[in-house]
């Protein structure tokens, strides 16, 4: 029994792994729509090869420390998505003064937000300036509260909905 939790635990950890990669691959590469180079705390657009385009930031909580999230919007999912380094249990986004609004699906690194609750979001970070994310993570550790800016995110995402139409 205990070789099958360590299977599964195993197998989890590469499933991430290999989420968590596609996604920084794509923010840190940010290809497609004008090349763009993606630094911290800055929205950008990226189409990548498949058929989603998202809108993605890399937030830098405290790069003396390493801790970052990549929070990225996908147009074809409809789905907010958040990668930390550790294993999430639990992840909640604000928009200026609004409540937060929580989300326990998580795999290992990654932790997403049904489509309603993105919907929502989307709403949120289209009309608002400021988000806030948090993420509890296992052990008792929290990434976060780290603050983001929107400046930029209804411009990158009209580019990021535009292109995913013509796909």
């Amino acid at each position: 029994m205990a070789n099958d939790e360590r299977v599964t635990l195993s197998m989890n950890r590469m499933l991430s792994v290999a989420l968590g990669l596609s996604l920084f691959a794509q923010c840190a590469a940010a290809q497609g729509l004008g090349g763009q180079n993606q630094g911290p705390n800055q929205w950008v657009a990226n189409c990548n090869m498949g058929r989603d385009c998202t809108v993605s930031a890399t937030i830098d909580g405290n790069s003396l420390l390493g801790t970052f999230v990549i929070l990225s919007y996908s147009v074809a999912s409809a789905t907010l998505t958040v990668l930390v380094d550790g294993v999430g249990q639990r992840a909640s986004v604000r928009v200026d003064q609004w409540p937060f609004i929580s989300t326990s699906i998580c795999n290992g690194g990654t932790c997403s937000w049904e489509p309603l609750r993105s919907a929502e979001l989307l709403d949120e970070f289209l009309r608002g300036r400021l988000m806030t994310i948090q993420v509890s993570l296992q052990g008792d550790n929290m990434i976060g509260p780290l603050d983001m800016p929107l400046a930029g995110f209804a411009q990158q995402y009209e580019q990021a909905r535009r292109a995913q139409q013509g796909r």
